[in-house]
C-alpha cells in the first residue's frame, strides 16, 4: 500500500530543498530592502526638490524687492535662481520615475542609481564653478561648499552598495581634483600660505574622498550583513516558536528556544490540571474520523485560549484531554487561583458551545493539585521536550479520574483548597478518598 503522505526525500535532496529555501529568504529580503530603498529615494528627492523651490521662492522675492539694483546682484541672483531652477526639474523627473516604480511595486534600478548619484554629485561641482566665477575658484575650493561632496559620498552608504560608495567617492575625488586643478593653476602662492595653494594639498583631500567612498562602502556591507544575519535569525526564531508553539505554548517555546542543551531542570511549586471528556470513545465510535478531529480542534481551541488567558500552558495532549500547568516556566504566585478560575471558565465554555450546538454534547471531568515538581527540558540534542516531573503530576491525574466516582466536573485537593478563599469559592469536602496507585488517601474538595 502506497502512503503519499509520507515524505520520501533523500538527504540531498533535503540539503538542495534548504538551499533553495534560503535563495528564496534571500530574494525576498533583497526585495524588501529595495523597496525600503526607493522610499528613501522618494523622500530625499522630494526633500531636495522643495528645499529648490523655497530657494528660488527666496531669490525671486529678493530680485523683485530689493533694493540694491547692480547689475553684478541681479546676474548673481539670475544664475542662482537658473541653477536651483535646473535642479528643481531634475528633482521633479527623478520623482516622476520614482513614484512610477513604486505603483509598479518595482525596485529602482541600478543604472538609475548610479546616474542619480553622478548627476546629484556634479551639482556641488557645477556650484563651485558658479561661486568661483564670483569669487574665484582657489577661493571657492578653500569654503564650505566642498563638503556637500563629503555629506553626499557619505549618504550613498544607504543604498548599501560596496561598488555605488566606491562609485560615489571615485566621482567625488575626481570633481575635485579638476576643480583643484583648473583653480590652482591660476593662483600664485601667497608667502605664509603656501599650503593652501599647494597641489599636494588637494590631492591629499581628493584622496580623502576616494577613502571615505571605500569607507562607505565597508560600512554599507557590514551592516547589509550584519542586517541579514539579525534578520535571518529572528525570522528562524519565529518560525521555530510558531511551528514549535503549535505543540507547546508559545511561552514554553522561547523558554525551550533560550535554554542549554545540558539543562536538567528546576524545581518550582505548581499547579497541575488534569481535563478528561467524558464518554470519547464511544463518541468517536460514532463519528469518522475527520468529524472527530473537528471536534476536538473545536473543543479545545476555546479551552487552550482560556487556559492561556489565566497564565497557564497546555503541556501535553492526551488525546480525549490534556495536561495544563500553572506556575511553570514562568513563575505564578497565584497558581492555585488561576488553575481553579481556568476550569470553572472551561466548565462555563462546554456549556456555551453545548448550548450553540457547535460541539456534539459534551461533558468534561477536571482534577487539580498543587505541589512542588522539576520542571525542564528532558531531551537529546535532537529532541527536546519540556515536561513536569513529580508526584504532584501523578495525584492530579488520580484526582481528575476520580471525578467519575463522584460524578464531579471538578476536584481539588487539599494543599490547592487551601489557596482559595472560602467564601468566594465555597467547596464540598469529601473527606480522605484512596486513590488508585496512591499509598495515601487524598482528601478532595468538589467545587462543581
Amino acid at each position: 500500500m502506497r502512503l503519499s503522505c509520507f515524505n520520501r526525500s533523500k538527504p540531498g535532496d533535503a540539503a538542495a530543498e534548504s538551499g533553495a529555501s534560503l535563495r528564496d529568504w534571500n530574494q525576498t529580503m533583497e526585495n524588501a530592502a529595495a523597496r525600503e530603498l526607493l522610499r528613501s529615494e522618494f523622500h530625499r528627492a522630494s526633500l531636495l526638490l522643495i528645499t529648490a523651490l523655497l530657494l528660488i521662492l527666496a531669490g525671486l522675492t529678493i530680485f523683485t524687492v530689493g533694493r540694491d539694483d547692480s547689475p553684478h546682484l541681479q546676474a548673481r541672483l539670475t544664475r542662482g535662481v537658473l541653477m536651483l531652477g535646473a535642479l528643481a526639474v531634475y528633482e521633479g523627473v527623478v520623482l516622476a520615475w520614482l513614484v512610477r516604480w513604486r505603483r509598479q511595486h518595482q525596485p529602482s534600478p541600478w543604472k538609475f542609481r548610479y546616474g542619480n548619484t553622478l548627476i546629484e554629485l556634479t551639482l556641488p561641482a557645477a556650484a563651485l564653478l558658479l561661486i568661483g566665477s564670483q569669487v574665484g575658484l582657489a577661493q571657492a575650493l578653500l569654503g564650505g561648499a566642498p563638503f556637500l561632496l563629503f555629506i553626499l559620498v557619505v549618504l550613498s552608504a544607504l543604498y548599501l552598495d560596496f561598488w555605488l560608495c566606491v562609485f560615489a567617492g571615485f566621482i567625488a575625488a575626481s570633481e575635485f581634483l579638476g576643480l583643484s586643478i583648473l583653480g590652482v593653476r591660476s593662483v600664485e602662492p601667497v608667502a605664509g600660505w603656501e599650503l593652501l595653494t599647494s597641489p599636494a594639498t588637494y590631492w591629499i583631500k581628493s584622496t580623502m574622498l576616494l577613502m571615505t567612498g571605500l569607507a562607505c562602502g565597508f560600512v554599507a556591507v557590514q551592516t547589509k550583513r550584519q542586517m541579514w544575519a539579525a534578520t535571518r535569525s529572528v525570522a528562524e526564531r519565529d518560525r521555530a516558536i510558531s511551528m514549535f508553539g503549535q505543540h507547546v505554548s508559545p511561552q514554553v517555546a522561547h523558554l525551550l528556544l533560550r535554554q542549554p542543551v545540558e539543562f536538567c531542570g528546576e524545581q518550582r511549586r505548581v499547579c497541575v490540571m488534569f481535563l478528561d471528556i467524558r464518554d470519547f470513545s464511544r463518541m468517536a465510535g460514532e463519528r469518522t474520523p475527520g468529524e472527530v478531529v473537528q471536534y476536538l480542534n473545536t473543543l479545545f481551541g476555546e479551552l487552550i485560549k482560556v487556559v492561556n488567558r489565566h497564565q497557564g500552558i497546555v503541556n501535553k495532549f492526551l488525546g480525549d484531554g490534556f495536561m495544563a500547568v500553572f506556575g511553570a516556566p514562568v513563575n505564578d504566585s497565584g497558581q492555585a487561583v488561576h488553575a481553579v478560575e481556568a476550569s470553572l471558565e472551561m466548565l462555563r465554555t462546554v456549556e456555551t458551545l453545548n448550548g450553540a450546538e457547535k460541539i456534539p454534547p459534551t461533558r468534561i471531568g477536571i482534577g487539580l493539585h498543587m505541589g512542588e515538581a522539576v520542571t525542564g527540558n528532558v531531551g537529546s540534542s535532537e529532541r527536546k521536550e519540556y515536561t513536569i516531573i513529580g508526584d504532584v503530576v501523578n495525584l492530579a491525574s488520580r484526582i481528575e479520574q476520580a471525578t467519575k466516582q463522584f460524578d464531579a466536573r471538578l476536584l481539588v485537593s487539599h494543599a490547592v483548597q487551601q489557596q482559595l478563599d472560602a467564601a468566594r469559592y465555597p467547596a464540598e469536602d469529601l473527606g480522605e478518598v484512596t486513590l488508585k496507585g496512591q499509598a495515601r488517601p487524598a482528601r478532595l474538595f468538589r467545587l462543581a
